[in-house]
């Protein structure tokens, strides 16, 4: 499958590092040689943002009209020159406070282990006792209890106005193109309270990630 994208997607990572000090007095800029010798104790914190044809508040850019830049065409194989074209397309994606932070697996039982995961081909456990309790891991969570903005660990809103065919016509292929006047589907999914307002999420709970 081949796509045609035409966008002015704009992406923010924004990496929070949580570091234990003996004693921290202000804010201050570090040299690069300084910040070498930083070790990172409690965890990281990351907070990522996708913005796709909107500005900072969630206005879709010149996404109304014909021929508007806000399309994403995809071209399948065995159908060349046929695009199914999502028209007046436009969004963002928050995803907030993600937690990363080094931890043991949980010492009691969940009642999930499956012990066949750990043989190697001869059916030797990897693991001593073939239980994976207790072992290191990277744990991934939300903060259970957060007050003031509660749901606000997942933002989306996600606009496609039409959805039509385009066919390659000479030498400007169908992505280009808005021939079709009529539209086969829409798609909307945003908050109620306002036009561009993103639909909100909460999310609670902790995953381990680990290795042997």
């Amino acid at each position: 499958m081949k796509a045609g994208l035409i966008s002015s997607s704009t992406a923010t990572l924004a990496v929070l590092l949580a570091v234990i000090c003996q004693a921290v007095y202000a804010l201050e800029p570090m040299e690069d040689d300084a910040l070498s010798t930083v070790i990172g104790a409690d965890g990281v914190q990351l907070t990522l943002r996708l913005r796709n044809n909107v500005d900072d508040s969630g206005a879709p850019m010149g996404c109304s009209g014909f021929l508007n830049p806000c399309r994403l065409g995809l071209e399948f194989s065995g159908r060349e020159g046929i695009w199914l074209m999502l028209k007046d397309y436009y969004g963002t994606l928050s995803i907030n406070d993600v937690r990363l932070e080094s931890a043991v697996l949980p010492s009691t039982s969940t009642g999930f282990q499956d012990a066949s995961r750990f043989l190697d081909g001869s059916g030797t456990c990897l693991l001593a006792g073939c239980d994976p309790r207790g072992i290191q891991a990277v744990r991934i969570s939300y903060p259970m209890y957060k007050g003031t903005g509660e749901y606000q660990d997942l933002l989306l809103l996600m606009n496609i106005g039409r959805t039509a065919l385009e066919f390659d016509n000479g030498l400007t292929p169908g992505y280009l193109r808005d021939a079709a006047t009529g539209s086969a589907l829409g798609f909307r999914m945003a908050d109620s309270s306002g036009l561009n307002a993103p639909s909100a999420a909460r999310f609670d709970g902790a995953a381990y990630v680990f290795g042997f």
